[in-house]
């Protein structure tokens, strides 16, 4: 492939030594947009493709710079109270607010930031090169994320291509939910397939994701069988919604399908997107629970006695 370094897309985050995306210290590069609406969503922020305004009302000082410069006179100063604390922030009127950023460079708090900016194949390769003495120590290197990476199909091709290129290994982090097209221009250049999957049952899937699960599983086949991409199954298991023992046992016995030993992942659920959603202007949509160690543990051995290798986290 004749890498085009000139293709974009929207980023919303570069993280470095990631060591929870595949094996070995990796630069994770996350791209904005999903098709899915998962209850439980991890980044709010990677749902849309364009570019979003995030508050902090925890830094918000309510000095009002920003009600000045908003060009929608979208900010307004009032009264905020979270448990004991109360005080005055600036609160954005969603509505109205383009996400222009205009807020954003002026906020002597760093109160408000844009998430997601566009680039080019050659800005994010080039900073993932930056770390490549620690991929090639450790057995890491690059794994693409999101949202869901296969909805910017040529921009993910082009830059697995341009980590090869460059002799690093590449992964993606997917829910598989893409056109089959999608998948067999990204996946000559995958080295690793990270593939979710949320629940086993379509109809329930689509109650807990807004899709159903027929194209991902017939995707995730693809890729493992047919394009014999080595793939790693992950659950991000939340209680009360996917955790079932039915549900986990028919997951293990799908893995089983894929070729020999195929690894489940079971990625413990946690509340790091209940802060997003608010700084987005979002409601949560479900109730998260925390599973202990020992819970996750039982999931574990629920799976390898159904027949499938199992690792806790990712």
């Amino acid at each position: 492939m004749n890498v085009n370094y000139d293709a974009t897309a929207t980023v919303f985050n570069i993280q470095t030594y990631s060591i929870h995306d595949g094996p070995g210290i990796r630069t994770t590069v996350f791209l904005k947009g999903c098709p899915l609406r998962c209850l439980w969503c991890a980044n709010p922020e990677s749902n849309q493709a364009k570019p979003q305004l995030m508050t902090y009302s925890s830094k918000c000082t309510g000095c009002g710079t920003c009600v000045k410069v908003c060009p929608k006179g979208a900010i307004s100063i009032g009264p905020y109270k979270s448990g004991s604390m109360e005080k005055y922030i600036a609160f954005t009127d969603r509505e109205k607010c383009v996400n222009c950023g205009a807020c954003v460079s002026v906020c002597p708090a760093e109160a408000r930031e844009i998430a997601g900016k566009t680039m080019t194949v050659r800005e994010v390769i080039d900073k993932v090169k930056k770390d490549k003495l620690f991929y090639d120590g450790s057995g890491g290197g690059m794994t693409v994320s999101g949202g869901e990476p296969l909805m910017q199909p040529e921009f993910t091709a082009n830059l697995m291509a341009a980590a090869h290129e460059a002799g690093i290994n590449t992964a993606i982090e997917t829910s598989s939910f893409a056109s089959k097209a999608a998948v067999d221009l990204v996946y000559p250049h995958v080295d690793l397939g990270l593939l979710d999957i949320k629940h086993m049952d379509n109809t329930t899937h689509e109650k807990l994701t807004g899709v159903p699960n027929t194209y991902i599983l017939e995707n995730i086949r693809h890729i493992a069988v047919d394009l014999k991409v080595p793939v790693i199954i992950r659950v991000a298991t939340i209680p009360g919604y996917n955790d079932s023992p039915e549900n986990l046992i028919a997951t293990a016995k799908f893995a089983q399908t894929l070729g020999d030993n195929v690894l489940v992942n079971l990625l413990p659920a946690h509340k790091l997107g209940e802060s997003k959603n608010e700084s987005l202007g979002q409601e949560n949509r479900c109730e998260i629970n925390v599973p202990s160690d020992e819970y996750m543990q039982s999931l574990k051995k629920l799976v390898e006695d159904a027949g499938s290798p199992c690792k806790i986290g990712g």
